[in-house]
């Protein structure tokens, strides 16, 4: 492929596929599925030492495409919801091998975690009343809480520096320089999450508008008609969802029984009760609106897996978290945990269907990623040079940390109180973890270092 293509030309990005270069694709990116530990940023490090060619002026002499098209598709990737790195390698495949080499990326990159995570899911239910199980779980569960709260220190650390510099100052050896905008959107949305647990994405909106609203006063004043009939239309159907049922209520029982008499809403219901339905289409909406990292799935799972559905206890969700990041490829690979254990349990211990369940959830949560960078990729391509999108997303960024941290506190409640009382162990594992992370210790020698420490307190004391 010729680098004469501008970065934003991407519809000239696709590559042919055949099947040498099928083959090629898949043999790679298996590759850095089973060896990629470290998480994205290794990920991306790793495709670009590996496919971008070494001259600029021939790339397929010697790579896949040239650093100015791996750039630009990166750049992209940050923009979009999903797992960075993931959908980086979709699009690595989509500059290969096109439609078919982006479908055969991703199901390679992905094929290795899954695999290990529906190992570890089956040994995790199986054997986890087991006493020495039962104790590095133990251990793990608080480790993962300083995770979480370390990748969000780094997370924040960015989020706060892409305003206005409005003061600097100094934090574990590290400058942060901070927006009060910013750091007010992010304080305010974990504690809307811990007091309220909205959804997400009303967040995520409501945090962009801001935003626009205080960065872009200008253009918002030149568009205040359009403006402010979107925000009326918005907060009016925000508004009905959010009290339908007092609506429906004050309406008086014929109403309920129009809406219940529906043929749509009776094939809705039936759909919605159906538990592999319910799954996928929970997964596939929960994997279009990851934007930020897969992180970001915490509080979706939190807020509607464990509370909501009731699917996981919120212990059993942060063992998931632990399973995802023992594993070499992306956190949203939690996913196939959750779908296990709901499968599981729906067809009484059947472990097939349970897999079959991890795979579903799968195809729901990453299948967005897909559509995005097959289908979509060149419209967000330009919509991401938008300074309007881009003010927003700066706003976005800083909800998505509050909402992590948000949901992270409703989640140590339940890692360190042990049968209702405070346990000082598992806190100082979170806080150890937290500090030892944030100097770059790797996530996966964490979690067998929190395991260790839970079996030996187990059987210790």
């Amino acid at each position: 492929m010729s680098n004469s293509n501008s970065p934003t030309d991407v519809s000239s990005y696709r590559g042919e596929a055949t099947p040498e270069t099928l083959r090629e694709i898949a043999r790679y990116f298996i590759y850095i599925g089973i060896v990629g530990f470290g998480g994205p940023l290794v990920h991306i490090a790793m495709m670009e030492d590996d496919l971008v060619a070494d001259d600029p002026d021939d790339p397929a002499a010697d790579g896949w495409t040239d650093q100015s098209t791996f750039m630009e598709g990166l750049a992209v990737c940050n923009t979009l919801p999903g797992p960075a790195s993931t959908q980086l390698g979709i699009v690595m495949g989509w500059v290969r091998g096109g439609p078919l080499g982006a479908l055969v990326a991703g199901g390679a990159f992905m094929l290795p975690t899954f695999l290990l995570v529906v190992c570890f899911s089956w040994i995790y239910f199986a054997y986890r009343t087991v006493p020495s199980v039962e104790a590095f779980f133990y251990g793990i569960t608080p480790v993962v809480i300083g995770l979480i709260v370390g990748a969000a220190w780094s997370m924040g650390r960015s989020a706060l520096a892409e305003g206005r510099t409005d003061t600097s100052v100094e934090l574990r050896g590290e400058t942060w320089e901070i927006d009060y905008l910013l750091a007010v959107l992010l304080v305010a949305t974990v504690l809307v999450t811990v007091l309220i647990n909205p959804n997400p994405v009303v967040a995520f909106v409501v945090a962009g508008l801001v935003a626009v609203v205080l960065y872009r006063s200008a253009w918002v004043r030149a568009n205040l008609r359009t403006g402010v009939v979107w925000v009326i239309v918005g907060a009016a159907l925000g508004v009905l969802y959010t009290f339908r049922d007092r609506l429906l209520d004050r309406l008086g029982p014929s109403a309920h029984g129009a809406v219940e008499a529906s043929p749509v809403w009776g094939i809705l219901l039936v759909l919605w009760s159906n538990t592999w339905v319910m799954l996928f289409v929970f997964m596939l909406y929960t994997g279009s609106f990851i934007y930020g990292g897969g992180l970001v799935l915490v509080p979706f799972i939190e807020k509607y897996v464990v509370n909501e559905f009731g699917w996981l206890t919120a212990r059993e969700f942060v063992d998931g978290v632990a399973i995802g990041q023992l594993s070499p490829g992306p956190v949203v690979m939690t996913t196939a945990f959750v779908g296990y254990k709901v499968l599981l349990d729906a067809s009484g211990g059947l472990i097939a269907v349970a897999v079959l369940g991890a795979l579903v959830a799968t195809i729901g949560a990453f299948g967005p990623s897909f559509v995005f960078i097959m289908g979509l990729f060149p419209y967000f391509a330009k919509v991401r040079e938008n300074d309007v999108i881009q003010t927003a997303l700066k706003g976005v960024n800083a909800a998505v940390v509050g909402a992590i941290l948000g949901a992270t506190v409703t989640l140590a409640r339940e890692s360190f109180v042990v049968d209702g009382v405070l346990d000082p162990l598992t806190v100082v594992l979170a806080a150890a973890t937290f500090a030892l992370f944030v100097k770059g210790i790797d996530a996966v020698y964490l979690i067998f270092g929190g395991g260790a420490v839970g079996i030996a307190a187990f059987f210790l004391f």
